[in-house]
């Protein structure tokens, strides 16, 4: 193996023993150990620079590496949220990486994950890890109501025919609903790209929210509710519980879109259970580069690092060859095309062939808190009975005022 000295150019002579500050949210003893032995791997590889780790608790994890930035003592490396990384560099609060040849990588990467580290032409990021949502169905209880269960629903038509079967009331009383785009991880946002449309204009910058497939999406929404009765789904969804009494598990709803990364709980929680996982349905039939969504993990080099050329050649170290053994033993999605054969799991590399159908979108730059905007007309129309079409405008307004009040600020 070659020395750290080598790797970045310099001559022996020249090297001085460094130690790089590495931060990211892994504390769990499941995900310790993996970070661990990648770590021990560069430090073994690398005398001259060693690598030391520090933990900090995932909803922490922002704040503190920008307290850090604004006070000179960010940590060198860190793997931070996938969707803010262009915020970031807008704000000069990490490091541009093109001019340690990061451009040269972009290839080897998925090409929507390796998008949310781009800003203005450079490259503010490495990705590391993303997920994908797909759609889970119980064939048990496809059999029971006479559907095939390997012949899972593929349109939005499918989803409200398979659910009118797989329906189940005692009295009035819902004791399974067969499925409602709400339930599930996947949310509005997410059934707005899948039916083709965005929430935000192509530079991500200025909202769209009363686009032709916003509304219609926001309308179909409305008509699982109203078929089964707003109050209904509401205190159907409430009775959801965690472990095996939550919606899938528990039977309470045979078709659900959740992230991927369910097929652990599954495997943990209910290994009897016999269930399907396919794409999430579209509008047609046809998918494409939003069927679905997908979040993550980039790795970034906070402004102000004492030694960016040596945290890039970790960064880079922990993208590719750190990625082969995390998706390995933690099943997470590999940003690294390469890294995904590192997975033998048949499960995994289906979720695997599903990458090319993700979208991740990244946070808008002026409008960082929107989806309180959203979410608010995501309930007046699931909750209150409003018209689709007037609430998204109201989302719009309320979206447009953000965006224009954060642009004035920003000059």
């Amino acid at each position: 193996m070659l020395a750290t000295s080598l790797l970045l150019g310099l001559s022996t002579a020249q090297a001085q023993k460094v130690t790089l500050n590495f931060t990211a949210h892994w504390l769990s003893e499941q995900r310790r150990p993996t970070i661990n032995k990648i770590i021990g791997l560069w430090n073994q590889r690398n005398p001259n620079v060693q690598v030391q780790y520090t933990g900090v608790p995932f909803d922490q994890l922002i704040t503190k590496t920008l307290a850090g930035v604004a006070a000179g003592n960010a940590p060198d490396v860190v793997v931070i949220d996938i969707r803010t990384s262009t915020q970031r560099a807008a704000r000069n609060q990490n490091t541009d990486m093109s001019q340690y040849g990061a451009d040269k990588l972009g290839g080897s990467y998925f090409p929507q994950l390796w998008a949310t580290g781009r800003y203005n032409g450079k490259q503010y990021a490495l990705p590391f890890v993303t997920d994908t949502r797909v759609l889970f169905y119980n064939k048990a209880a496809f059999k029971e109501a006479g559907l095939d269960p390997n012949k899972p629903p593929r349109t939005w038509d499918d989803l409200w025919a398979y659910a009118a079967k797989l329906d189940k009331k005692d009295g009035d009383r819902w004791t399974r609903m067969g499925f409602h785009p709400n339930f599930g991880d996947f949310g509005y946002q997410g059934w707005v790209n899948n039916a083709g449309g965005y929430l935000f204009d192509k530079n991500n910058e200025n909202p769209t929210m009363t686009s032709a497939a916003a509304v219609q999406t926001l309308a179909w929404f409305k008509k699982w509710n109203d078929k089964y009765g707003a109050n209904n789904v509401a205190a159907f969804k409430a009775s959801f519980g965690g472990g095996t009494q939550d919606e899938f598990m528990s039977g309470k709803v045979p078709m659900v879109v959740r992230n991927g990364n369910y097929l652990s709980t599954l495997a943990r929680n209910a290994p009897d259970l016999q269930f399907g996982m396919v794409s999430v349905p579209t509008m047609d039939g046809k998918t494409s580069d939003t069927t679905t969504w997908g979040g993550g993990f980039n790795i970034e080099i906070p402004r102000g690092s004492k030694h960016p050329k040596e945290a890039f050649a970790f960064a880079k170290f922990l993208s590719t060859e750190g990625a082969k053994i995390w998706a390995a033993e933690q099943n997470d999605l590999p940003a690294y095309k390469a890294a995904q054969t590192a997975n033998k799991n048949p499960q995994f590399i289906k979720l695997v062939s599903y990458l090319p159908l993700t979208y991740l979108s990244p946070a808008p730059l002026y409008a960082p808190s929107y989806d309180t905007a959203v979410n608010k007309a995501v309930d007046d129309v699931l909750l209150r009975g409003r018209d689709p079409q007037t609430a998204l405008e109201e989302a719009q307004a309320a979206v447009t005022k953000m965006v224009d009040d954060n642009k004035k600020a920003a000059k």
